[in-house]
């Protein structure tokens, strides 16, 4: 744990050193419930085993001095709304905008654990989804985060890069998109197969059946989490007026290809919005105005997915690549 909670405030310290400011009154944190405890120095390991009980939730404040930030007066964080899902989405609902009376919305935080919150003016229900890495480029075999050389849009047209730098691996946008061609070509069937065995997007970046393997369980537990949330709540899509795709690559992704391979229900297409990182925006709008964020926190519940019929019924049905993914 002291190894991990020196490389995180150690990541801190780097960013202080660019800021090159001579000293910070206070510095706002959020993050995932996990690094949260390990930037305060408190044991995580309450949340490695059922049934998952973190040391705090609450807003948290230290000192820079014993968190070993000597140009930092104190460090606050926002508050999380459970183990697996932090103050970062509490950071991000700070940031988007609440629906008008009778009306919903989702925020879709993507990334290796999906948290997701259905909310309304009244409340929201909120979970997590173990989506696994492949959307930052984990397990796929030519993966790598959205940085040069990534290939980031794919289509009948041809493939584009970040920076248009010469091809080296794939991103999550790129890996939507990819999946999207080949399931309009016929290359790959509903069921995920492969006949080819592998296809190569550009020179030297090559999908496989596994990849597609990878992608099919995430897709299927981020489309399954925000049924098993409509459905619990009893909304109806019709009432769900916006839905916030942040995280990122939020902002790059082709929301009709995610809506083809099964990512999104949908019924969500035309409402969504890219958020980009919501849980940055939110913590500081959260600095400039300090409202009370644990008053929403009280009216919103955490639905686990773990032993959920509803979430597992859903998880069998969207492994496939259905009819209605168009």
């Amino acid at each position: 744990m002291q190894a991990l909670r020196l490389a995180a405030v150690g990541a801190v310290r780097e960013m202080l050193a660019e800021l090159d400011a001579p000293e910070v009154q206070t510095l706002y944190v959020a993050g995932n419930t996990t690094m949260l405890h390990l930037f305060f120095g408190v044991d995580p390991s309450g949340m490695g085993a059922a049934p998952y009980t973190p040391a705090f939730l609450e807003m948290k404040e230290a000192s820079g001095e014993s968190l070993g930030l000597p140009k930092i007066q104190n460090a606050v964080s926002l508050p999380g709304a459970a183990a697996f899902v932090g103050a970062d989405l509490t950071a991000g609902l700070n940031y988007v905008e609440m629906p008008p009376a009778g009306r919903y919305r989702l925020l879709i935080d993507l990334g290796t654990n999906a948290e997701i919150v259905l909310f309304s003016s009244a409340g929201a229900l909120c979970t997590a989804a173990a989506a696994g890495p492949c959307f930052e480029g984990a397990n796929i075999s030519c993966g790598m985060s959205a940085s040069s050389g990534a290939v980031c849009a794919y289509g009948a047209w041809g493939y584009r890069t970040v920076n248009d730098a010469p091809a080296k691996g794939i991103c999550g946008t790129g890996l939507v998109d990819l999946i999207a061609f080949l399931l309009a070509s016929g290359a790959i069937d509903e069921t995920g197969f492969m006949e080819c065995g592998g296809f190569e997007a550009a020179p030297g970046v090559t999908l496989t059946q596994k990849d597609v393997r990878q992608y099919q369980l995430a897709k299927s537990a981020v489309c399954s989490a925000v049924e098993t949330l409509i459905q619990k709540r009893g909304v109806l899509y019709d009432d769900i007026d916006a839905v916030y795709i942040s995280g990122g690559f939020s902002e790059k992704i082709n929301v009709s290809n995610a809506v083809k391979t099964g990512l999104l229900p949908p019924a969500l297409k035309e409402k969504c919005i890219p958020a980009g990182n919501s849980s940055l925006m939110g913590t500081v709008k959260y600095a400039c105005e300090t409202n009370d964020l644990s008053v929403f926190l009280a009216h919103t519940a955490y639905a686990d997915l773990a032993a959920d019929p509803v979430f597992s019924a859903r998880f069998i049905e969207n492994m496939t690549f259905g009819a209605d993914e168009t």
